[in-house]
């Protein structure tokens, strides 16, 4: 290869190998997540509690665990997408997840305008 002569500007980097990914994919996985994981461990929670209800057992420290499985499972996408040199999905990922943040945000100042015009008498 040849060095560019002085004052003239460098050329341009080849485009990294591979297929960097897609932002829409990333979204829509960790929506999938979402949905997908509470779809599972909605049953699974109620299923564990009643059991250790009967039992005697406290199943609150559980059940929060496996609540939280779908956004470890989220944070996990993001991390292996990033290792396995795809940036734009791991990217993805992880604005899926302030999405869903947002949407929860704004659906909670909804239900709270909602409540502030109801009188409670």
């Amino acid at each position: 290869m040849t060095e560019p002569q002085p004052g003239q500007p460098a050329p341009p980097l080849p485009p990294p190998a591979g297929d960097p990914g897609s932002l829409g994919a990333g979204i829509a996985l960790a929506w999938a997540c979402l949905i997908g994981g509470y779809i599972i461990a909605v049953p699974l929670v109620s299923t564990i509690v009643v059991g250790l209800n009967r039992s005697g057992g406290d199943p609150v420290a559980f059940a929060l665990l496996i609540a939280l499985l779908p956004w470890v499972a989220m944070i996990g996408l993001a991390i292996y997408f990033s290792k396995t040199n795809r940036p734009r999905t791991a990217k993805g990922v992880l604005v899926g997840i302030a999405s869903i943040l947002g949407v929860g945000l704004l659906l909670a100042a909804a239900c709270f305008g909602i409540l502030s015009t109801m009188s409670f008498h």
